[in-house]
């Protein structure tokens, strides 16, 4: 039962952050701006790339929860007119949906997990050596659990991107809104399939730093284990 809480609480901890690190990804106007830059195909629809940066701006100040609707100047007087039609508006506030639950587990799941290794950590201070060593071991046993989902799902990317892609969308979304047309739709002209593709990958690369820390606190509790089997002998 002990490992499973210190699993349990290794596994919060680590989805947090890497919440953190998502909710940061989708929202980050720069990142977007440059993807349209390099895959929308808005010209049918009269959007031209010119106004891709507000097109970007709008969009993260609705999904980071900033405005009450994605907006963008009218190329002709300047006033803010709302950038998508209700259809996918109506998408939008489920995905801003998606980002408000990742920006509430960084904080909840950080929160609880640091609230409860301090906790014990006070009020049993006769177990304190126990207590690192048992939290290493979950945070350890929870890294390479999410290494392995990590991995699968890498490789399931690189082979079959479409098919991930798919399935995320059933998964996450309990609607057919998402399927929108590119010729009709500006949200997904602006946002083709290579989009996705490249702006995961972008996203991949900001979780490294994340995957190498839970890669060295495998190795560190390894050694953990290591030492105190060598301190048991002697």
């Amino acid at each position: 039962m002990k490992r499973i809480f210190y699993f349990l609480i290794g596994l919060i901890a680590w989805l947090s952050l890497l919440c953190s690190i998502a909710a940061t990804a989708v929202t980050n106007e720069s990142l977007m701006k440059q993807g349209f830059w390099q895959f929308a195909e808005t010209a049918h629809l009269g959007v031209s790339p010119s106004r891709y940066g507000d097109y970007a701006h709008g969009l993260c100040q609705y999904l980071d929860g900033k405005t009450d609707a994605a907006q963008v100047k009218d190329p002709d007087t300047g006033a803010p007119v709302n950038a998508f039609s209700g259809k996918e508006n109506a998408h939008l506030r489920d995905v801003r949906g998606i980002v408000s639950f990742l920006k509430i587990a960084r904080y909840a799941g950080g929160g609880l997990a640091i609230g409860a290794l301090a906790l014990l950590y006070f009020l049993r201070p006769q177990n304190r050596n126990d207590l690192l060593s048992d939290a290493a071991r979950g945070f350890a046993l929870s890294a390479l659990a999410l290494l392995i989902v990590a991995s699968s799902l890498a490789v399931w990317g690189v082979v079959n991107f479409d098919g991930l892609f798919i399935t995320f969308h059933k998964l996450a979304f309990r609607n057919n809104l998402w399927l929108l047309n590119p010729n009709t739709d500006v949200l997904v002209a602006l946002m083709p399939l290579e989009f996705f593709t490249w702006y995961a990958g972008e996203m991949a690369k900001s979780l490294l730093p994340v995957l190498a820390i839970m890669a060295l606190v495998i190795v560190a509790w390894k050694r953990i284990g290591k030492t105190q089997k060598e301190s048991k002998a002697t």
